[in-house]
């Protein structure tokens, strides 16, 4: 008995057509597993605090760089960031502060990751 078509249009197109069609059937498979899976943990939902904003403190003047660092680290962990995600505390230049921005900018030899 010969094959059924030898026209390679025709082999194409049922191929393709049983990649795809396994394809969507793992597909729906994964998701099933997502929704249905037993080692998933329950996470409780934890009940809302009110947001109480933090009081002002006043502006101190600090010539040291040890503790100008450590205002900086006060305040970078009480936004909420870890010591591992800060890349650098650099000293900018005596101009100010929209000149700085500038140079940063324009000058990514001065990035510091």
């Amino acid at each position: 008995m010969g094959p059924i078509t030898t026209n390679p249009w025709v082999i194409a197109m049922i191929n393709m057509t049983l990649v795809f069609g396994v394809l969507i059937c793992l597909g729906i498979f994964i998701t099933l597993i997502k929704y249905i899976d037993p080692t998933k943990k329950k996470v409780a939902k934890p009940a809302a605090a009110p947001k109480v904003a933090a009081p002002v403190a006043a502006p101190v003047v600090v010539n040291n760089d040890a503790e100008i660092t450590a205002v900086i680290a006060a305040a970078v962990a009480a936004y909420g960031i870890s010591s591992s995600e800060v890349a650098c505390i650099r000293r900018l230049p005596k101009s100010t502060w929209t000149t700085n921005a500038r140079q940063d900018v324009l000058s990514p030899s001065q990035q510091c990751f």
